[in-house]
């Protein structure tokens, strides 16, 4: 079986993908890894937990349910995150001009594996 480690990398290898965290709901970051980017993963996993609050209640207000994962396109980026259970949270950062369907398509293909590794 594959470590979170072994796991977070080859998630980060994937085209359009820089960072993969995966932090508690919290804010602490369980593993993070990032290939050559400049993100501090230890803040990427605070800001991450600190920002879903506001989207897990849109979902409750609008009576669309829980929040399952989310994709963000910011000026330079795109940020994705999925939960893993009600304990921790993926967060995946990637280039503006990564394949959207792309980046969806590599978290789906990898959650299992970080399932297991947890």
């Amino acid at each position: 079986m594959a470590t979170l480690k072994e796991v977070l990398y080859a998630l980060t290898r994937a085209e359009g993908i820089n960072t993969a965290v995966l932090a508690s709901r919290d804010g602490f970051v369980i593993e993070g890894m990032s290939n050559g980017g400049a993100l501090d993963t230890d803040a990427v996993g605070a800001v991450i937990s600190t920002g879903i609050g506001s989207s897990e209640v849109m979902g409750r207000e609008l009576g669309v349910g829980g929040m399952n994962q989310s994709m963000i396109e910011y000026d330079r980026g795109i940020i994705m995150i999925s939960f893993l259970g009600n304990e921790a949270i993926l967060a995946v950062v990637a280039d503006l001009n990564a394949n959207l369907g792309g980046i969806r398509y590599q978290v789906k293909k990898y959650m299992p594996y970080i399932e297991q590794a947890l």
